[in-house]
């Protein structure tokens, strides 16, 4: 593989991006509109419902009265969890984010208020996942009971609290679990919309063509395509954590694995779009190919909302998604600074990239086109 071909060709690709406008709105002002927009959205959503687990450890009158309140109340579906359960092991078998535990003592507390001691105080357990956009309203809806009954016992000071316990190591908000996710979706969509289109027209011009002439390699000519498109992905990525900073006070880790993961996720999409240009020939015919390959990752693959929301049989579809990996990958980087997680969708993902650009080498050649 010859560098000063591959320079020659990035060339040619800079020249022509230049002059496509559209592209290079979709490029770097489209996605960070997207998550602007999305980032208020969801940072305003509300439920008509939210789904509250509760374990009662205490399991008396006055622990049981409690559990009634927030049975009553039209904002929350209360769920029960056995007393005799690990709420650890409950929390991640079933996926729960928000569990309140009444621990022993409650009754002994609120007894020892009403009769002798104004000053008594007991704490519930809350542990909950930060990381999901619904924690903060369960946390308020949570308080608002508390309060209500706190004003029904005698006193000058309240005497129920909140003990909260993260169930991950670091707390963090909506928007920076959605930050890692509208990156992957953006070099996901440049790569294989400029890519396809990109081909298309070197088709259509006779450019592909006129390249069998050459001493251009085909495999030159992906790995520059790729280059390319790192570029841009870069580029947006860079803008689109300037913005997440700036505008919402994001605070993500920035490491190694960004670079890396942003690395092969270009690659392996260039190399996927290149191979579905050889069934191409026309410009709708590249219009649909670039959204049956982006569409269904786009809201399937964990980019908007957290996978471990959807029903089974979408988990199961997300799984065998690349963009699944890259934003499972970024987030366990980005978020959790977690190197060790983000290693197995890493390689993953590079297993994806050197597939199809090995398949793009020797799939297709310049007589095919």
């Amino acid at each position: 593989m010859k560098l000063k071909s591959v320079r020659a060709i990035l060339k040619v690709h800079l020249m022509t991006f230049k002059r496509e406008k559209s592209a290079v709105f979709f490029t770097f002002f489209f996605p960070i509109m997207l998550m602007v927009l999305f980032g208020f959205i969801f940072s305003e959503t509300e439920e008509s419902s939210y789904v509250l687990h509760l374990q009662d450890l205490d399991d008396t009158e006055f622990s049981k009265n409690l559990t009634s309140i927030f049975e009553s109340i039209k904002s929350i579906d209360l769920k029960k969890v056995k007393a005799d359960e690990n709420v650890d092991k409950y929390m991640k078998d079933n996926e729960v984010n928000f569990l309140v535990i009444i621990p022993e003592g409650y009754s002994d507390a609120i007894i020892s208020k009403i009769t002798f001691n104004p000053n008594a105080t007991f704490n519930l357990t809350v542990k909950y996942d930060p990381s999901v956009s619904s924690t903060g309203v369960k946390m308020s809806l949570l308080n608002s009971v508390l309060q209500e009954v706190n004003k029904g016992l005698e006193g000058a000071k309240d005497t129920i609290f909140i003990d909260q316990k993260s169930i991950v190591s670091e707390s963090f908000d909506y928007i920076e679990f959605f930050i890692p996710g509208v990156i992957a979706l953006t070099v996901m969509t440049t790569v294989v919309f400029n890519t396809i289109f990109g081909e298309m027209e070197n088709k259509q011009k006779g450019i592909i063509r006129k390249l069998s002439t050459t001493p251009i390699t085909r495999g030159e000519w992906i790995f520059s395509n790729m280059v390319f498109q790192l570029f841009l992905a870069l580029c947006s990525s860079v803008m689109i954590l300037i913005v997440g900073y700036l505008v919402f006070g994001a605070v993500l880790h920035i490491n190694i694995f960004l670079p890396l993961i942003l690395i092969v996720e270009a690659f392996g999409f260039t190399g996927l779009a290149m191979l579905v240009t050889r069934s191409v020939s026309e410009a709708s015919s590249a219009s649909i190919a670039a959204n049956l390959i982006t569409f269904p990752m786009m809201f399937l693959s964990g980019s908007f909302f957290p996978v471990e929301n959807m029903p089974d049989f979408l988990k199961m579809v997300a799984s065998i998604l690349p963009l699944y990996y890259v934003n499972e990958g970024l987030r366990e980087a980005m978020i959790f600074n977690d190197m060790s997680a983000a290693i197995p969708h890493t390689m993953v993902i590079s297993v994806f990239a050197m597939i199809v650009f090995i398949a793009g080498i020797y799939l297709t050649t310049w007589k095919q086109d």
